[in-house]
C-alpha cells in the first residue's frame, strides 16, 4: 500500500503531466466531444457525420453545403470540450497546489475549498446544460437532413 505522505510532489506532477498528455492525445485521436457527434470532410465535397464517443457510427453522408448548421454546432461542441478539459486541468492543478501542505494557504483553507467547489459545480452545470442543448440541436438537424425520419 502506498502512503500518501511518501508520495513526492514530483510524482504527482509527473502523473498530472502524463494524464494531461493522455487526455489531449485521446481527444485528438478519437475526435472526442461531449455530444458524441463528429464530422469528416471528403475530397469529393461530401461530409460524413458520425456519432459515438470512441467507436464512431456513420449517421449521414451528405454534400457539405447542406450540413453547414451541423458543422457549426459540432465545431461549437468541440470548442466547449476544449474549454472543459482546459478548465478541469487548471482546476485540478490549483487543487493539488493548495492541497500540498507547503503550498497550502494557512488562513481561510475552508474558504478556498468552498470557493473551488462552488466554481466547479457552477461550471459543470453550465457545460452539461450547454452540451445537452447542443446534442438536441444536432440531432434535430441530422433528422432534417435525413428527411425527417
Amino acid at each position: 500500500m502506498i502512503l500518501i505522505s511518501k508520495i513526492k510532489i514530483k510524482h504527482i506532477f509527473i502523473f498530472y503531466i502524463l494524464s494531461t498528455l493522455s487526455l489531449i492525445l485521446f481527444t485528438t485521436v478519437t475526435n472526442f466531444n461531449l455530444t458524441g457527434y463528429s464530422y469528416q470532410y471528403h475530397e469529393n465535397g461530401d461530409l460524413t457525420i458520425e456519432k459515438g464517443y470512441i467507436i464512431k457510427d456513420q449517421v449521414i453522408n451528405t454534400p457539405t453545403n447542406e450540413a453547414i448548421q451541423a458543422i457549426e454546432l459540432i465545431s461549437k461542441a468541440n470548442a466547449y470540450w476544449n474549454v472543459t478539459y482546459v478548465f478541469c486541468l487548471v482546476f485540478f492543478l490549483l487543487l493539488f497546489k493548495n492541497a500540498y501542505k507547503p503550498f497550502r494557504p494557512e488562513k481561510n483553507w475552508k474558504r478556498y475549498v468552498t470557493f473551488y467547489s462552488i466554481v466547479l459545480i457552477a461550471f459543470l452545470v453550465w457545460i452539461i446544460s450547454s452540451q445537452v442543448t447542443l446534442t438536441e440541436q444536432i440531432a434535430t438537424i441530422i433528422n432534417d437532413l435525413k428527411g425527417g425520419e
